[in-house]
């Protein structure tokens, strides 16, 4: 697996992903179905993660009415999870104050804003 170093940690050390991959081993154990998980696993669900909120927050934003103030709102998210096939899974579905900031951060990292 290629080395991506997406930042560092409290610590100095080089990071794969930006998400704490305790909660998402917590969040993953939380399922009857699943009995251990793989490092490999986990830190590749944690970036397939990323990459899925950071396209979400970037269609958001290109699309929603946030655009002309260079902000992107809880109202962009949710239209996009309605209004877009592919984020159609996610419509009705309450998007939640945490997601609202990881999409803002994301844009903010990436340049968007």
């Amino acid at each position: 697996m290629a080395e991506v170093v997406v930042g560092r940690d409290k610590c100095g050390e080089q990071r794969l992903v930006s998400l704490p991959l305790s909660r998402i081993r917590v969040i993953m154990k939380s399922s009857p179905e699943v009995s251990s998980i793989n490092q490999e696993a986990l830190v590749l669900t944690a970036k397939a993660t990323e990459l899925f909120v950071q396209h979400l927050a970037t269609y958001s934003y290109r699309h929603g009415r946030g655009k002309e103030a260079k902000a992107l709102t809880y109202n962009d998210l949710s239209s996009a999870a309605e209004e877009s096939e592919t984020f159609q899974f996610l419509a009705g579905a309450k998007v939640t104050h945490d997601l609202a900031q990881f999409c803002l951060l994301s844009m903010f990292v990436m340049g968007l804003t």
